[in-house]
């Protein structure tokens, strides 16, 4: 087996069948720029192709799980976008493995999980979090459009009226609503998350593994068809709504915004 590979905004921890990942920019909320979803494409890769690896446990670094996209990351570089191709080409990608791999996939959401912190969750077969957690999906707001599968994860699992109030009208949830919705397994303690997981991660890594990865199998058949159709159609959305003028307006604007709050912290 090949040794994890060295990444600056992921880390990867392997213990006894388990990939631990985790969203390494803890000072920017763990936003998720270019760099942090190449790392999250190549860690994932690395573990849903590592025979040792039976189990990958997605969490974050510090008080998010992850803010989302970064919207100041490239938001000046082309004028056409406000969503560079090659990230756009990266998510494809990493959707396309979470889809496919035989391993169990469980998200530890230790904070918010803003946008797609929120809808990727829905693509893991077991999801905890803890109590103070919140999630909602501004992609309305910024011009954008759903992704990560969310436009039929969201409707499938949690019907299409709170699908609709997430993506459409923007609310923001509590862990325990998406938990009496179907999303979150099950809520945990702060202080006992990574440990209760941890323990459930191990145990399923020990469970026969020709009988894990059918039964994966026949779980996800119904649906890998749907979530591999839903994620091409919602990216080349995303692709051309990143090239709108309502996309470009409400993003610079949002950087206009942040420019101004550091010059006056940088003033006090």
């Amino acid at each position: 087996m090949s040794p994890p590979p060295e990444l600056g905004t992921v880390t990867i921890q392997l213990s006894n069948g388990v990939a631990l990942l985790k969203f390494n920019r803890p000072k920017a909320g763990n936003a998720l720029n270019r760099q942090a979803f190449k790392d999250m494409l190549a860690a994932l890769q690395w573990a849903s192709s590592s025979p040792d690896v039976r189990v990958i446990v997605q969490s974050g670094e510090g008080k998010f799980f992850t803010a989302g996209m970064d919207l100041m990351d490239g938001v000046y570089e082309d004028p056409s976008t406000v969503l560079p191709d090659e990230a756009i080409t990266t998510l494809h990608a990493y959707h396309k493995t979470l889809i496919l791999t035989d391993k169990v996939l469980i998200a530890a959401v230790n904070g918010p999980a803003v946008g797609y912190g929120t809808s990727s969750i829905a693509l893991f077969d077991l999801v905890y979090a803890i109590p103070e957690a919140f999630f909602f999906t501004p992609f309305v707001k910024w011009g954008l459009s759903a992704e990560a599968c969310s436009s039929f994860t969201f409707s499938h699992i949690l019907g299409r009226q709170k699908a609709s109030a997430l993506i459409l009208a923007d609310e923001r949830m509590t862990a325990a609503d998406l938990e009496r919705a179907g999303l979150i397994t099950k809520i945990i303690p702060a202080e006992k998350l990574m440990s209760e997981v941890t323990q459930l991660a191990g145990r399923i890594a020990k469970l026969p593994p020709d009988s894990l990865r059918f039964n994966k199998k026949l779980l996800m058949r119904p649906y890998r068809k749907k979530l591999l159709e839903a994620n091409k159609v919602e990216l080349a959305g995303l692709k051309k709504r990143a090239r709108t003028q309502e996309a470009k307006d409400a993003i610079r604007a949002f950087a206009e915004q942040q420019e101004s709050k550091k010059k006056t912290r940088a003033k006090l």
